[in-house]
C-alpha cells in the first residue's frame, strides 16, 4: 500500500507540473469584491489533475466499476443447452446387441441392468450371466436356475443364488467373494430381493425374510420380526423400494443394521421404478401400465424424490418407449431404447429441458 501512494503522489506531481495554469488576471475593483472566483479557478485545476491521476490508476490495473449486463446476458433468459444426441455414456442394449464404452459386446443380451461403472447382464443365447467393468466379461457361476442375481446401486456387489443351497456376494471391484449364507432352495417366491452399497443383502421367500450382512461376521436379522408384512422390491441410491403385504403405498426407506425400517418418502402407485445415480430423480411407470402383454410405452413419469418437481418423458413421435429398458445417465438425463414397428433407436431424455431427442447411431 505504501509503494501505492508513493507512486500515485510522484505521478500526481509529475501531472501537475506538467500542467499550464494561466496566471490570474488583475483583480479589478468588481472582482475583489467577489473573492470566490480565484477558488473555483484553483478548483478546476484541482479537477483536471484528479482526472488524469484516475486514468494512470486504471492503466496501472485499477478498477473500473463493470457495465450493468444487458437483459439478454442473463441466465434467465439464456437460450437452453441443447440435449446432447452422442451415444450413451452407459452401457446400454439396442436389438440385443449390447454396448460398452463404444465397444459391441459379442453375443445376444437382455435384462441389461447398471451401477455405476459395472454392468450386469444375461447373455440369451446359453441364459449365463455376465457382469463387467468394461467390455470383458465375468461370467456368474453356478447359479440355481431363474433366480436372476442382483446388483447393487453402486455397482461394487452382486449378489447371487448358487446351485448348491447357498446365498453368495461377490465383489466386483476384484471379483472376489465376500460370503455366503445357507438358503433354502425351492422355497416359493425365494430370490434376492436387494443389494445395499453397504453390502447388505435382502432374501425373502414365502417364509423367509432375512437381512444379511456378510461384511459383519455373516450376521443375520430376521425380518418378519423387525420388519413384519414388508416387501422389499429392490435397492436404489435413495434407499430401499418397499411396498406393505397389506395396505398402504409403497415407499422408499433406509434400513438400519438392526432391521428396522424407516420411511424416507411415499411413493406413487407404480409398477416400476429406476433412481438416478445420486438419488435425487426418479422415473417410474403408473400401477397397471405394464400389465398384459404391453412391450412399449408412449410416455414415463418422472420427477425429483422428494417431491418438489414432476415431469413426463414422451419419446419423439411415433415412437414408444421399450418396456424395462431404461437406464439414467446421471442425475439430468435418462437413456431408453425406442420402438417403432421393429425398428429400434435409442432417446435421452433431460429433465432440465423435459425434452426427449434421437441419438446417433452406435
Amino acid at each position: 500500500m505504501h509503494d501505492v501512494e508513493e507512486i500515485l503522489n510522484r505521478e500526481l506531481h509529475e501531472v501537475a507540473d506538467g500542467l499550464r495554469v494561466p496566471p490570474l488576471p488583475t483583480l479589478s475593483e468588481d472582482t475583489r469584491r467577489r473573492p470566490w472566483l480565484p477558488v473555483l479557478a484553483a478548483a478546476a485545476a484541482l479537477l483536471v489533475v484528479l482526472g488524469v491521476v484516475a486514468v494512470v490508476a486504471i492503466n496501472r490495473g485499477g478498477t473500473a466499476p463493470e457495465p450493468a449486463p444487458s437483459p439478454t446476458e442473463t441466465a434467465s433468459t439464456a437460450p437452453p443447452v441443447p440435449v446432447s444426441t452422442d451415444p450413451p455414456t452407459v452401457p446400454y442394449t439396442l436389438d440385443g446387441r449390447l454396448y460398452v464404452d463404444g465397444e459391441q459386446v459379442p453375443g445376444t443380451w437382455w435384462y441389461l441392468s447398471v451401477g455405476g461403472p459395472t454392468w450386469l447382464a444375461m447373455n440369451a443365447d446359453d441364459q449365463t450371466w455376465y457382469w463387467g467393468r468394461g467390455p470383458e466379461l465375468n461370467e456368474v457361476t453356478d447359479m440355481w436356475v431363474d433366480l436372476a442375481p442382483v446388483l447393487s446401486p453402486d455397482g461394487r456387489f452382486v449378489a447371487v443364488v448358487r446351485d448348491y443351497g447357498l446365498a453368495s456376494l461377490d465383489d466386483t471391484s476384484d471379483g472376489g467373494e465376500v460370503g455366503s449364507l445357507p438358503v433354502q432352495l425351492g422355497e416359493p417366491e425365494l430370490r434376492i430381493r436387494a443389494v445395499t452399497d453397504d453390502g447388505w443383502v435382502i432374501v425373502q421367500g414365502a417364509r423367509t425374510a432375512t437381512l444379511w450382512q456378510p461384511l459383519a461376521d455373516g450376521r443375520t436379522v430376521d425380518l418378519a420380526v423387525t420388519a413384519p408384512g414388508q416387501i422389499v422390491r429392490a435397492s436404489t441410491a435413495a434407499g430401499l423400494w418397499v411396498s406393505n403385504a397389506e395396505e398402504g403405498p409403497a415407499y422408499l426407506a433406509d434400513i438400519s443394521e438392526d432391521g428396522r425400517l424407516t420411511t424416507v418418502v411415499d411413493l406413487p402407485d407404480l409398477d416400476s421404478l429406476a433412481v438416478s445415480p445420486g438419488g435425487e430423480w426418479m422415473a417410474w411407470t403408473p400401477l397397471g401400465s405394464l400389465g398384459g402383454e404391453v412391450t412399449e410405452l408412449g410416455s414415463l413419469e418422472a420427477g425429483t424424490v422428494d417431491g418438489g418437481r414432476s415431469t413426463t418423458f414422451t419419446p419423439p413421435d411415433g415412437w414408444g418407449f421399450k418396456v424395462q429398458d431404461w437406464i439414467w445417465e446421471d442425475d439430468d438425463s435418462l437413456v431408453s431404447t425406442v420402438v417403432k414397428g421393429r425398428a429400434e433407436r435409442m432417446v435421452r431424455c433431460s429433465v432440465l429441458t423435459e425434452t426427449c431427442v434421437l441419438l446417433d447411431a452406435p
